[in-house]
């Protein structure tokens, strides 16, 4: 309700490079004038979506939800053609050996990804949101794998906790280097709100040092290939050789996660991220405002994680049968329900952000305008308000977490 006066109401068009440079040098001559029309067709619409459960057979409750998006723009081969052909690949290859799993894997297809704004993900996470709080254990996004010339891993998305997993099984897979970045609340990231371990969005891409030869600009999909979302994402785009690679390197990853006894997270990474970002911070504050509280509990949880993941090495020889190994992977996965969402959402629990641009830790951003503002005025005290409101909620998160991991 509060932001359904915000849809916008601007016409949008995208044309080509080669058209965009003719139509600035028409500009460029004199007066042009350019003919838009642009048809809408709004409303509440009944969308299909495809929701498969493949039963684990030890701990069948949890499970790992893998997905991808069904429309595109034009053919969309690249987009997302390839990711529902790996979608069903996946789904066939997991339930054949479904007598092999310790845990459960959900795969969904979604509709409304582009017409709406990741509306069947978003629909998906408020309609099954206490289920997906209680027994999701990792979400996996996969669009636009398997495209023409893709052979890099540096793009990858992921939550900082599963960086490690993600790293060595792009290596184990493919014997590639990855890079990977925070995600943002877009691609059908629909699940920061609720807390969920995430890694995957876009796969592989094509090489920077191919991408400056080609003189490619950056797009958000199909491999980085300049096809995406244009009428020229057709078969040539797609290559079977590298959607292969791409396969290996998801099965590795998600197989991975449904097989290990003590889930593969490793917490201390994002009490690093919350260490740095907030010095950041504070030095983008200057004098202006103290994150002294909130560094300090951030020092205090670093410290806390060490012991606990301590702890965790004592369980490593048992199996997932384990009351203690059971306990400690509950633990793990009250640690993202409660760390992620301070770090990846302004609203709270069950509500969902719009699908843009998030900073680390946004409560307390806004101290990177802080020192620009006018001592005094009316802004500079309503933003240094806000900074202590902020600083509150990520202290208390923080205090919250060393409750769960605290030994009795």
């Amino acid at each position: 309700m509060d932001t359904i006066d915000n849809e916008p109401k601007i016409p949008v068009v995208a044309i080509n490079k080669t058209d965009g440079e003719e139509l600035k040098a028409m500009c460029q001559t004199g007066i042009t004038m350019v003919e838009l029309s642009t048809r809408l067709e709004k409303g509440w619409f009944e969308c299909p979506l495809i929701d498969v459960f493949i039963e684990g057979t030890e701990e069948p409750e949890k499970y790992v939800l893998l997905h991808g998006h069904l429309d595109s723009w034009h053919v969309g081969i690249g987009d997302n053609t390839t990711g529902d052909a790996a979608l069903m690949e996946m789904a066939r290859i997991f339930y054949k050996h479904r007598d092999k799993l310790k845990r459960s894997l959900r795969i969904a297809i979604w509709p409304g990804h582009s017409t709406g704004r990741y509306a069947g993900s978003t629909w998906f996470a408020d309609q099954f949101a206490l289920d997906l709080d209680a027994n999701c254990i990792a979400q996996v996004n996969c669009d636009s794998p398997g495209c023409r010339q893709a052979t890099s891993y540096e793009k990858m998305d992921w939550t900082n906790e599963v960086e490690d997993h993600c790293k060595q099984a792009i290596y184990d897979a493919v014997q590639e280097e990855a890079k990977g970045k925070r995600p943002n609340r877009a691609g059908d990231y629909s699940f920061h709100n609720i807390g969920i371990t995430s890694f995957y969005k876009l796969s592989s891409s094509i090489p920077q040092e191919q991408l400056k030869e080609k003189g490619y600009y950056p797009v958000g999909g199909c491999g980085s290939n300049i096809e995406w979302h244009t009428e020229d994402d057709l078969m040539h785009v797609a290559d079977y050789e590298i959607l292969r690679r791409d396969l290996r390197v998801y099965m590795t990853s998600i197989y991975r996660v449904l097989q290990a006894n003590l889930l593969p997270y490793d917490f201390r990474k994002t009490a690093d991220e919350f260490m740095e970002t907030i010095r950041q911070y504070q030095e983008a504050a200057g004098a202006h405002f103290s994150f002294e509280l909130a560094a300090s509990e951030a020092t205090v949880l670093r410290r806390s994680l060490e012991e606990f993941y301590s702890e965790l090495q004592l369980l490593q020889m048992e199996n997932l049968s384990s009351p203690a190994v059971r306990e400690a992977n509950e633990k793990l996965l009250q640690l993202g329900r409660t760390l992620i969402p301070i770090n990846f959402t302004r609203r709270g629990k069950f509500h969902h952000d719009p699908a843009v641009q998030i900073p680390a830790l946004p409560d307390i951003a806004p101290a990177l305008q802080l020192a620009g503002l006018e001592p005094g005025s009316h802004r500079y005290r309503v933003t240094q308000n806000h900074l202590l409101r902020g600083q509150n909620r990520v202290v208390w998160t923080m205090k919250e977490a060393q409750k769960i991991i605290r030994v009795q």
